[in-house]
């Protein structure tokens, strides 16, 4: 039986390397996969039963070609069944660009509670951990990273900022939250956009202790 679904992979993010630098930590954690980039699949079928639910995967599709406007892909019925799947006690993981370009105004953006602004070129920055007591970041210090610093809005009142990223030029953004919402759990984590950047270490201690606050482990 299916216990995770893990959508990955974009025009800008390959889905194996989204896979491998995540699935492991999945696996470890004792989870049943399904690995897909199929963005069609996922609905209220597909979630039926599964504890968990991952996205490193942008809103964008292309289909008349990379020369015209891009789409979204997210169906008005998906959009429910992530909200519902959430609210009824189902966990959702959301990775570095998955809050990009999706509908801003409905489900999707109020279980995510955050969405996508823009991102510097691929640079070195840091990470500074902000609430050194919660879970996610047990055992996590501070740490300097080479990625896409991702800039996000995101409710403050709904949700526990545990990480910020700094760029070199000063500029600051969410880079870790986390929110309770209905009976289920939503963790935001930024970084991600190499599958290198995925296995630094502190990075991997980020993703174990989310997927553990996330299972209530």
């Amino acid at each position: 039986m299916t216990d995770a679904v893990f959508l990955g992979g974009d025009r800008y993010h390959n889905a194996a390397e989204a896979h491998a630098g995540i699935g492991p930590v999945l696996e470890k954690a004792g989870l049943e996969v399904h690995y897909t980039t199929d963005f069609a699949s996922i609905d209220a079928d597909l979630l039926n039963g599964v504890r968990l639910l991952v996205f490193l995967r942008d809103g964008m599709e292309w289909p008349n070609g990379h020369d015209a406007p891009p789409e979204r892909w997210m169906q008005p019925h998906q959009e429910e069944a992530i909200e519902q799947f959430v609210l009824n006690g189902g966990s959702f993981l959301v990775m570095h660009n998955s809050a990009w370009n999706y509908p801003w105004n409905g489900g999707y953006r109020r279980t995510v509670a955050g969405y996508y602004q823009f991102h510097p070129p691929y640079m070195h920055f840091d990470v500074h951990i902000t609430d050194k007591d919660h879970p996610i970041t047990d055992g996590v210090e501070d740490y300097e990273i080479e990625d896409e610093q991702h800039f996000i809005w995101f409710d403050k009142d709904r949700v526990d900022l545990f990480a910020t990223s700094q760029g070199k030029d000063g500029r600051e953004s969410a880079s870790g939250y986390s929110h309770e919402y209905g009976k289920g759990r939503v963790v935001y984590l930024a970084n991600g956009h190499r599958q290198v950047v995925l296995q630094h270490p502190s990075v991997q201690k980020l993703l174990t202790n989310a997927v553990n606050w996330l299972l209530r482990s």
